[in-house]
């Protein structure tokens, strides 16, 4: 037993720890949180939740109560513009300050709202983290979660790889990226693991100017049809 004890001891000190988000990223904001208790808590506590996607995703489609926050991400249609200070001082308006604030942060699929929630963290790059500026003057906050999935989410892997994926609409093919809201952005996948696809949890695409980037639906104008 001793034998044994010590073998199973050995064996979980060496695996290496993921820091928690799904693309192992390290982390220096509290925790993950995923798509379904983020839905549940929703309306128990006061928590922010915070779209750091671009204006035309978030135009697309966002959780009913979150508010837009872009972080700096230029693909092929340029929709998105600034500084990563940018984000953190929309946020820290946003709350007024309050940078105890709980906060919930959200992207596609988990990869964006990590380095936000870490810009959120630690803005005067204390650790370190290669290619990340100092934000002068920013304070950190010190409340925040990242939700895991994302509003689109991936595919799920059988064995924690890229080899194999789950059908997880059960049709008997690996569905792909569809527009079913506006041409220029696929978000609808049901073999996606995110908080629109799968998990099927409320969404809408109203543009609420208190809740839009910089309280101006204007910016969005050239993303809805």
């Amino acid at each position: 037993m001793i034998g044994l004890a010590a073998a199973l001891s050995l064996s979980f000190s060496s695996q290496s720890l993921a820091e928690g988000s799904r693309y192992d990223l390290p982390r220096e904001y509290q925790s993950e949180i995923s798509s379904a208790r983020t839905y549940l808590e929703m309306n128990r506590q006061k928590a922010v939740l915070v779209d750091v996607r671009r204006l035309r995703e978030y135009a697309a489609g966002h959780l009913v109560k979150a508010f837009n926050a872009p972080y700096p991400h230029k693909v092929d249609n340029n929709d998105q513009r600034g500084k990563e200070g940018d984000v953190y001082w929309a946020i820290y308006n946003l709350v007024g300050g309050k940078t105890d604030t709980p906060i919930m942060t959200l992207c596609r699929t988990g990869f964006r709202s990590v380095l936000v929630a870490n810009i959120l963290a630690d803005p005067q790059n204390t650790a370190g983290e290669e290619g990340r500026p100092v934000i002068p003057d920013a304070i950190p906050f010190t409340n925040l979660r990242n939700i895991w999935e994302g509003f689109v989410g991936r595919y799920k892997a059988v064995d924690g790889t890229s080899k194999s994926f789950l059908d997880l609409n059960n049709n008997d093919v690996l569905d792909e990226d569809v527009a079913d809201v506006y041409p220029h952005t696929k978000d609808a996948n049901p073999d996606k693991d995110g908080w629109r696809n799968y998990q099927q949890l409320p969404w809408n695409t109203k543009l609420h100017v208190n809740r839009v980037y910089m309280n101006d639906r204007s910016l969005y104008d050239p993303f809805v049809e």
